[in-house]
């Protein structure tokens, strides 16, 4: 009996190396390029998040019918510490908001932070009020500006 062709339609040992070799050549080239977009894409979330709780602070400062203390100015604060990836509002910045409708239960009891560059940095904006003025003034400390980010003296920068 004559062995007929055989019509092998598969791949051979050699192909199959070759095309593993291509993948793990993009793989190296185009996954930090990938993280970088993913970073770029947090750091975007994040500033989104603060300055979402800034123009509500900047509300909440400029209506007259709210009747703020005050001698608490800080109490009308949000915060995070450099290393931790939550926003804290303060208790009665949070009462206010919610009361104004400005933010929601979960909104109030704060953010969670994802880019490296913001849990990082230390944040500290509050609601300060100017006496000669008799206005409150949305004012930031720490490592972030009034617009939402990061100040490049913190080493952040976006």
């Amino acid at each position: 009996m004559k062995k007929e062709n055989m019509n092998n339609k598969g791949f051979s040992l050699v192909e199959l190396i070759i095309v593993i070799a291509i993948m793990a050549i993009l793989i190296v080239v185009l996954a930090p390029q990938y993280l970088k977009y993913v970073e770029k894409s947090r750091v975007s979330s994040d500033q989104t998040t603060i300055v979402e709780y800034i123009n509500a602070m900047q509300i909440l400062a400029a209506d007259p019918d709210v009747k703020l203390d005050n001698g608490a100015a800080k109490n009308y604060a949000i915060s995070s510490a450099s290393g931790n990836n939550k926003i804290t509002v303060s208790g009665k910045l949070a009462t206010e908001l919610v009361d104004q409708g400005m933010l929601d239960d979960t909104a109030a009891k704060g953010a969670d932070l994802q880019s490296t560059a913001y849990t990082g940095a230390n944040l500290d904006v509050y609601l300060e009020y100017d006496s000669t003025k008799k206005v409150w003034n949305v004012k930031a400390g720490g490592d972030v500006e009034i617009s939402g980010k990061i100040k490049a003296a913190a080493g952040g920068g976006t």
